[in-house]
């Protein structure tokens, strides 16, 4: 017997050739595999015929299987059979299959806990047809459970699903339709690969495909005759509906017939047998357990009521807490689809001990998994829902409990089989007292899931069943009302000017929020940048100044205003009092608040009265949570020194913002407008890396610059970006408008409204032009989307973020935006109106200019990194607003920009004779790359060149050496001396600051000649790490301390020979 190349993983004795094929019954395949677990433990293995499957169901191994960055979900063995009938749908699809990804992109959010609503009336008239015909049973008939259940779940799909009606409890037979999924399903089943078995299954293969064949002409049939529908004459959403509109937000593009019809069968198939053997199965735990169906009775009694003719709400329905805990508790012991395979990406090791080579089959056995009692405790076989009470479901181990698979491939209609089975049970409960009258002893049936074999019961009706006229259930709601108006404080004339310093427009959001609450309170404010009152602060009121930096200088609406008050006169501000907000990033810790610190310092230095203690704001931790803390009690504080009294009720506007109307057509975008962009020609879009082995993407932009618009090396092109269009359509899809709906803004009177007003715009391009839709949320915001949250389940979940740590680790981090928690908590009923009101205006983004006048005027270019990858919120594909933006943009294309200058000294010297280093890893090259044109420009015109050091850094040298070409051509020709670092090639790692060390000798030259040191690139670790190495330098060479380094290195600052472009790191 050969070696177990799998060792230590113990497991059964097998036989020569076929290995383990018939240690596992065909028949009963799962219920097998438990028995071994048990004997074998949390892990073994079998040898199918030389293909080794590994079973696991120890919990803690299960826990690292369900790692998705090492493990994906295998579509092997019977499940693979099943593609015969769903093609590459949901279930059956590999994940890298294209279709998979657009499908689950699409339907997501279609089985969102909000959806439910939706579906509730086809659910409860599917439900209404069960207990119809089980009250009109005589006392005597039985009642076949699983069969009925079945019955009950296909029709609730066919009809939530499709629309379409199978009528089961209106047929003595079964549909034609079930008739063949039932027989195609047990032909898959009964196929184990065995030798012979095309021939020996000859005539069930033919079969088979005439049933797949009949399947697949009723699902184009409904697809065909969907289509033919005018979309105004449709009925209610539906799957099928969504199906054939949706777009996938990755890729553009819909779903194909053919899938579409995939996708039908496949919720067809799997829609009905799992949900109807859960309900099977909760039926007979009730039977079986007394005390557990006593107080079912009770919370259905409770909360639907005697009455049998109120029909349940959905709201009802979410209610019935100790029912969903039945239904989950039935799950773990039972789970309906007992099993899910896994192969990992590369070899792994689990548990420390158990090897498993790339691509091994593993199995993770539900069915034992929920058995474990280092989880489960010593009654772990025994059924108790109280497993499943909240505060004890909250303390569970994440991936203890896995009915639906597991990650991004666990059963997308969890949620409608739970709300579906909640309802169903919740009915039978409410009217019936359910009977064993056989004392049925348990007998598994298994095929493509499990299900109670034989189960039959009789019900009775209960006798204190109340039938009513049939009104709903739930009291009738009071309309609603239309938000009280603000009340309008009394005036009292206080002068209060709010001002603000910004190149982003975080700082201008902060400020306006400060002016609103300003005039909500009575004080007559005005809200103005800083550069509108450089000299001419008021001494009247109070002045409330929010501001940011910008690589350590200050905006470019505050610089006139920080010169001016610099060269006042001690005394000068003398009656002005103030307070700061200030704006950073500590990612650029050298620089970190510097501009507010010196406002702040200068004000006070100036004469003026600092009447509230500045506060600071840092964007990589909590911005606005740091806003709140500091603006919330500055308002009363600022009043009480200005002997103002402010009235209790208006601290806070009351009425909403923004009022929503539909309308019928759209505005001009004052965004583009306010900020001078113009429409410029894009001439090139190519792309620089080698994507396909880097994995990544670096655009070379090129624009036509129009008539009259021109530039300098080092200066940046602004763009006015858009948020993509899979973006937007989240957003119009979260809330439920039709394509191209336009609507109409109304602003509250006195608010100050950024968005346009008063005009028609759509809705898709108010999203995609005017806001930000992916910045993260606050905790005001979640506080927000909490109060308007009815759901008992949902609400704490908003909540429990409002915790610090919570915040920090589940929101900041992740960086979850409020559309983000929207689409995880559908539940959550925040209108249209307050949702705009909570996101920022759309901001510029800046590019450093990749080109130079000096080689071609009359274009410029820009070198884009685009950002994509694995949202860290958990779920998609986050994509950067702008680089994709322009990414997107091919040649002919426009977008809006306009060419901003720099601010920082970003230039090359006025004689090209003077020596220079340039150090700029990634995109951080761009700058420079028009710097080196212009060095060959001059050149070829005769100009006498100094020296020049490039230090340039990326991963691999056929990955993502970026002009790698063009580089080497200027160092070939004597424009450059080029350094290159390879941070990922052949072992070794390299950086631009280790460039520096190995060429310590001859850049000391060169900065003791005089030259500029430009370093441009990631500010929060790579110009940190530069800054520290030329520090180190200048003490090796000099042999002064490290203060004298510092002080070395803030001279070179001040005199404009270390002048940085540097930004956040992501």
């Amino acid at each position: 017997m050969a070696r177990n190349k799998l060792h230590p993983i113990p497991h059964p004795p097998r036989t020569p050739v076929l290995g383990n094929m018939l240690t596992v019954d065909g028949g009963a395949p799962v219920q097998d595999l438990m028995r071994i677990a048990r004997e074998q433990g949390p892990i073994f293995w079998l040898d199918m015929m030389g293909t080794p499957l590994v079973v696991v169901s120890g919990a803690d191994l299960v826990a690292e299987l369900c790692d998705e960055k090492r493990f994906d979900k295998a579509v092997r063995g019977s499940l693979r059979r099943v593609r015969m009938l769903g093609g590459d749908a949901l279930f059956t699809a590999e994940t890298q299959e294209l279709n998979w990804q657009k499908a689950h992109n699409i339907l997501l959010p279609t089985f969102a806990h909000r959806m439910m609503q939706t579906y509730h009336e086809g659910m409860l008239d599917i439900a209404d047809q069960l207990v119809t015909k089980w009250e009109r049973l005589n006392a005597d008939e039985e009642i076949d459970v699983v069969r009925d259940m079945t019955a009950l779940t296909l029709d609730t799909i066919g009809l939530c699903g499709f629309n379409y009606r199978f009528n089961s409890f209106y047929r003595s037979d079964n549909h034609p339709y079930v008739e063949s999924l039932v027989r195609a399903l047990e032909a898959v089943m009964k196929m184990r690969g065995l030798p012979l078995e095309d021939i020996t299954q000859r005539k069930s293969r033919k079969k088979l495909e005439q049933d797949v064949g009949f399947m697949n002409g009723i699902a184009d049939r409904i697809i065909k005759e969907r289509r033919e529908i005018p979309a105004d004459d449709q009925a209610k959403p539906d799957l099928l509906g969504f199906m054939l509109a949706g777009i996938d937000k990755q890729s553009g593009e819909r779903l194909d017939d053919v899938n579409i019809r995939y996708q039908m069968n496949t919720f067809l198939i799997a829609g009905h047998e799992t949900t109807s053997g859960m309900l099977s199965f909760a039926v007979y735990f009730l039977l079986n357990n007394p005390h557990v169906l006593q107080k079912a009775y009770e919370e259905v009694d409770r909360v639907l009521g005697r009455d049998v003719n109120a029909k349940p709400t959905a709201q009802q329905v979410n209610r019935l807490v100790y029912i969903g805990q039945i239904l989950k508790e039935s799950l773990r012991l039972w789970p309906t689809a007992p099993a899910f395979g896994l192969y990992p990406y590369q070899n792994e090791t689990i548990g420390n001990n158990y090897k498993l080579k790339k691509r091994t089959f593993v199995t993770v056995l539900t069915a034992m998994l929920h058995r474990d009692k280092s989880v489960w405790g010593p009654q772990a076989e025994v059924f108790n829902p109280d497993n499943f009470a909240p505060e004890r479901e909250a303390k569970m181990p994440p991936h203890a409990y896995k009915p639906f698979g597991n990650g991004q491939r666990a059963c997308i209609g969890r949620q409608f089989a739970m709300t579906e089975a909640t309802l169903v049970l919740g009915m039978i409960l409410q009217r019936f007292k359910l009977v064993d009258h056989t004392r049925y002893q348990l007998k598994i049936k298994e095929s493509l899931t499990i299900k109670p074999e034989g189960l039959v019961m009789r019900v009775r009706l209960r006798p204190d069943v109340v039938r009513g006229a049939g009104m709903a259930a739930a009291a009738p709601k009071p309309a609603p009302k239309k938000a009280a108006p603000r009340k309008a404080a009394v005036s009292h004339g206080t002068k209060l000017a709010v001002l603000f310093g910004s190149n982003m427009g975080t700082a201008e959001e902060l400020a306006r929020s400060i002016a609103e609450a300003g005039e909500a309170n009575g004080f007559a404010t005005t809200l103005a940048a800083l550069d509108d009152h450089a000299g001419s602060l008021p001494a009247e009121g109070a002045v409330a100044i929010v501001c940011a930096s910008y690589n350590g200088g200050p905006p470019d609406n505050a610089g006139n205003f920080i010169a001016h008050l610099r060269e006042a006169a001690p005394g000068a501000l003398k009656g002005v009092r103030y307070t700061v907000f200030g704006c950073g990033n500590r990612d650029w810790a050298s620089t970190y608040q510097a501009i507010p610190r010196q406002i702040d310092e200068l004000m006070a230095e100036k004469g003026a009265e600092r009447i509230f203690p500045r506060g600071e704001g840092d964007a990589r931790e909590d911005l606005d949570g740091h806003f709140q803390g500091w603006y919330e009690p500055m308002l009363p504080a600022v009043a009480e020194k200005l002997g103002v009294k402010l009235e209790a009720d208006s601290v806070q506007p009351q009425e909403p913002l923004y009022d929503v109307l539909p309308v019928d057509k759209p505005p001009a975008n004052p965004i583009i407008g306010g900020t001078g962009a113009l429409p410029m020609r894009v001439l090139a879009n190519r792309e620089l890396q080698n994507a396909d082995s880097s994995g990544r993407s670096t655009r070379h932009i090129e624009v036509l610059l129009p008539d009259g618009v021109s530039y300098r090396a080092g200066d940046h092109l602004s763009i006015v970006p858009q948020n993509g269009a899979a973006l937007v359509e989240r957003a119009i899809r979260r809330y439920g408008f039709a394509p191209g709906a336009h609507i109409l803004l109304t602003a509250a009177e006195g608010r100050r409204a950024a968005l346009p007003v008063g005009e028609a715009i759509s809705v898709h391009r108010l999203l995609s032009d005017f806001v930000e839709l992916q910045h993260p949320a606050t905790r005001k915001q979640i506080q927000a989307m909490a109060q308007h949250t009815r759901c008992p389940f949902t609400r704490p979940k908003l909540e429990a973020f409002l915790d610090e740590d919570c915040f920090r680790a589940e929101v900041l981090v992740k960086r979850k935006s409020v559309l983000d928690l929207l689409e995880e908590h559908p539940a959550c009923e925040l209108p249209f109106s307050t949702f705009l009101e909570m996101l920022p205006l759309m901001t510029l983004r800046y590019y450093s200019i990749s080109s130079s006048p000096v080689a071609d005027g009359a274009r410029c270019s820009v070198t884009v990194a685009v950002v994509e990858g694995p949202a860290r919120a958990g779920a998609g594909v986050y994509h950067g607003v702008c680089s994709n933006h322009l990414a997107r943009q091919a040649a002919g294309g426009t977008v809006q920009a306009f060419v901003k200058e720099t601010k920082v000294g970003f230039r090359l010297p006025v004689d090209p004779a003077a020596p220079i280093v340039m150090i700029g890893p990634g995109t951080g090259l761009a700058p420079f790359r028009g710097f080196l044109r212009e060095r060959a420009a001059l050149k070829a015109q005769g100009r006498v060149l100094g020296p020049a050091m490039l230090f340039f850094g990326c991963r691999h040298p056929a990955q993502d050496f970026i002009y790698a070409d063009e580089l080497k051509e200027h160092a070939g020709a004597g424009i450059v001396q080029l350094h290159v670092a390879f941070s990922r090639h052949d072992g070794k790692k390299a950086y631009v600051q280790d460039l520096l060390k190995q060429q310590a000798a001859a850049l000391w030259m060169l900065i003791e000649q005089g030259a500029i040191l430009y370093v441009c690139g990631d500010g929060g670790r790579m110009e940190p790490d530069v800054k520290r190495t030329l520090m180190a330098m200048y003490r090796d060479r000099t042999g002064n301390d490290e203060a004298a380094g510092e002080a070395w290195m803030a001279k070179l600052a001040a005199d404009g020979r270390y002048v940085l472009d540097v930004w956040a790191s992501s």
